[in-house]
C-alpha cells in the first residue's frame, strides 16, 4: 500500500500538469501585459472533471442590498450548481439582519428590509446552504467614524486595538491606515469585553435564522505593529515581566526572546478568541457547523498575524476552513494546495478558496483543476460579486475547465 506522502507526491505532480502550460507563459516576454485568456490550454487529466466548478461561493454585502439584488444571487447561484453560500451578514460592525447587538448598516436604506432574512428561504427553496459569513474583529474601514452611537467603535472605543506608539487605530485617516497596510479599524482580541461581544453576535445570529453554518472572517491581527492596547500589554506584563511596547530598549538577546513569547501570546489571544465563539454557539446550537477563512501563507499567518489556524483544526475549534488561496500565479497556489494536502489531508475539512478579483478565467480553472486532481472534494469561489461584475466569467470558467478534463 502507497504511503499518504507517496500518494500526494503523484497527485502533486498530476496538478502540475494541470498549470504546467501557465509556468511556461510566464516565462514569456508577454508576462508583463495584464493577464488574458490567451494563455495555452493545460493537457487533459483523465477523470478529474468536477460534477460542478465550484461547490460555495462568498457573497459580500453590497450584493444583499435590496431585495431584487438577493433573488439574482439565489437565481444565478441555482444556475451555477453551487451547493451553498458564505453570506455576509456581519461586514464592519453592522448586521444585514435584525439585530439587537448590532446598528443597521447605513448602506441599507430600503426601511424594514432583512437581507439574510429574505433570501434564507429563497436559498432552502433552491436547495443551497447558506452560511453566515461574519466579520470578526475589522469592524470599520470607512473615511469617516460610523454614525450610530450603538456601533462598537462609539460603544466601546477601549476595545479598539493600537498601534506601538499607543495610537487607536480609529484614530487614523483611512489614508493613514493605507500606508501602514491596514484594512480598516480591528479590535483588541485580548480584551474580554471584544471576545464575548464576538461570541453574542453568532450566537444571536445563528439563533435568530436557520443558517447551515458560520463562517468567520478576520480572526487574525492586521500586523505585527497592532496589538498595543493598554488592557493586552499589562495580561502579557503580569505573565512575562515586561511591556511589548517598550522592547525596543532592552538589550538584543533579551528582546529576542520576548519577542518570541510575544509573538506566541498573540496567537493565544486568538485562539482564545475563536474557542470562545466555539462554546458559545456549541452551546446555542449544537453540531451547527463553524467554518472561517483564513490565510493561505501558513508562515505569514503564524508569524505576522497570529492566525495558527492549523492548530485550529487539529484542535477541533473549527469544523472547516476555507483557505484563501488568492496569489494570482497558478504555480503559487498550486504549491501551497500540495503542502496543505500532505500536511491536513484532503478530507473535506479544509477548503481551497480561490479568486476570481484578480485572476483571468483560464487561470482560475487550472487552479481549480489542479485542486481536484490532488483530491480536494470542495472548494470555494471568491466571490459571486465578481461574476456580476464580469458577466462572462463563469461562462468562461466553466468552459475552461471543460475543455481541460477529459471526459469521465
Amino acid at each position: 500500500m502507497r504511503s499518504p506522502m507517496t500518494r500526494v507526491r503523484t497527485l502533486a505532480a498530476r496538478a502540475t500538469m494541470v498549470a504546467a502550460a501557465f509556468a511556461a507563459a510566464a516565462t514569456a516576454p508577454a508576462r508583463a501585459a495584464a493577464p488574458t485568456d490567451a494563455t495555452p490550454s493545460p493537457a487533459p487529466i483523465a477523470g478529474d472533471a468536477p460534477r460542478r466548478p465550484v461547490d460555495y461561493l462568498w457573497v459580500v454585502r453590497t450584493s444583499l442590498l435590496e431585495p431584487a439584488a438577493v433573488e439574482s444571487v439565489v437565481a444565478r447561484a441555482q444556475a451555477m450548481g453551487v451547493r451553498g453560500l458564505l453570506v455576509q451578514v456581519v461586514g464592519r460592525g453592522d448586521a444585514y439582519y435584525r439585530s439587537e447587538l448590532l446598528p443597521r448598516p447605513e448602506a441599507l436604506r430600503l426601511e424594514g428590509y432583512d437581507p439574510l432574512g429574505h433570501l434564507l428561504p429563497l436559498a432552502h427553496a433552491a436547495g443551497l446552504e447558506v452560511h453566515a459569513w461574519v466579520n470578526g474583529l475589522l469592524v470599520w474601514s470607512g473615511p469617516r467614524p460610523p454614525r450610530d452611537p450603538r456601533h462598537v467603535l462609539n460603544a466601546h472605543p477601549e476595545w479598539v486595538a493600537r498601534l506601538r506608539d499607543g495610537r487607536r487605530l480609529s484614530a487614523l485617516s483611512a489614508r493613514a491606515r493605507a500606508r501602514l497596510g491596514l484594512e480598516g479599524v480591528f479590535l483588541a482580541p485580548a480584551h474580554p469585553g471584544v471576545r464575548t461581544w464576538l461570541a453574542r453576535v453568532v450566537r444571536e445570529v445563528a439563533t435568530r435564522y436557520p443558517v447551515d453554518g458560520v463562517h468567520l472572517d478576520y480572526v487574525r491581527q492586521p500586523g505585527v505593529e497592532v496589538g498595543f492596547d493598554p488592557t493586552t500589554r499589562a495580561l502579557f506584563a503580569l505573565r512575562h515581566g515586561a511591556d511589548p511596547a517598550r522592547f525596543a530598549v532592552l538589550p538584543a538577546a533579551e528582546r529576542a526572546a520576548l519577542e518570541a513569547r510575544w509573538r506566541h501570546f498573540q496567537r493565544e489571544q486568538i485562539t482564545a478568541l475563536v474557542a470562545e465563539v466555539r462554546d458559545s454557539l456549541a452551546a446555542a446550537r449544537p453540531g451547527l457547523p463553524l467554518s472561517a477563512a483564513v490565510l493561505a501563507d501558513t508562515a505569514t499567518a503564524h508569524r505576522v498575524n497570529a492566525q495558527p489556524w492549523g492548530d485550529w483544526l487539529r484542535d477541533g475549534l473549527l469544523d472547516r476552513v476555507f483557505v484563501m488561496c488568492y496569489a494570482p500565479d497558478v504555480q503559487i497556489v498550486l504549491d501551497q494546495l500540495v503542502a496543505y494536502a500532505g500536511r491536513h489531508g484532503t478530507g473535506g475539512r479544509l477548503v481551497p478558496g480561490i479568486a476570481a478579483y484578480n485572476t483571468p478565467p483560464a487561470a482560475a480553472a487550472a487552479k481549480i483543476l489542479g485542486a481536484r486532481a490532488l483530491g480536494f472534494p470542495a472548494l470555494a469561489l471568491y466571490s459571486y460579486d465578481t461574476l456580476t461584475a464580469q458577466p462572462d466569467y463563469w461562462r468562461r470558467l466553466r468552459d475552461g475547465i471543460a475543455a481541460h478534463a477529459a471526459p469521465r
